[in-house]
């Protein structure tokens, strides 16, 4: 990234602080996670049409890590905006367990610049089967 503009480095380091968060789920690495989020941020999960509320701290402990189970969230065509310290990823992805796609979404990833690094403030998403129209 060196020499990079920098609107294209900081959407860069933007999209990396996304991806290494999304690693600690296939990397079954909570405490990783724990380390790109403000804790006390805020989170709505809508599941099932039905808007879950909880920290990120609350995001990050509810994923179910399965030691047989290898879980892979893919992002696909982000869109990354920028004003100053303030940041935010719109980001559809897959999710795969064992290699099979398992639902599809949309996150929306709010991220303050902290001491010259990206935390994730808070997250919207949504998921539907792949076959289900959104």
């Amino acid at each position: 990234m060196t020499g990079m503009p920098g609107p294209i480095k900081e959407t860069e380091a933007v999209l990396k602080t996304v991806q290494d968060f999304l690693d600690g789920i296939e990397n079954r690495d909570k405490e990783a996670m724990l380390r790109l989020v403000l804790p006390d941020g805020g989170a709505t999960l809508l599941r099932d049409g039905q808007p879950l509320h909880m920290s990120m701290r609350g995001v990050v402990e509810r994923i179910p890590f399965d030691p047989d189970q290898v879980k892979v969230e893919s992002i696909h065509d982000p869109v990354v905006l920028i004003d100053g310290d303030i940041a935010m990823a719109w980001t559809p992805y897959e999710f795969h367990i064992d290699g099979q796609l398992h639902h599809v979404g949309t996150n929306i990833i709010s991220l303050l610049r902290r001491d010259g690094r990206w935390l994730i403030s808070g997250v919207a998403d949504n998921w539907r089967l792949p076959d289900e129209q959104p």
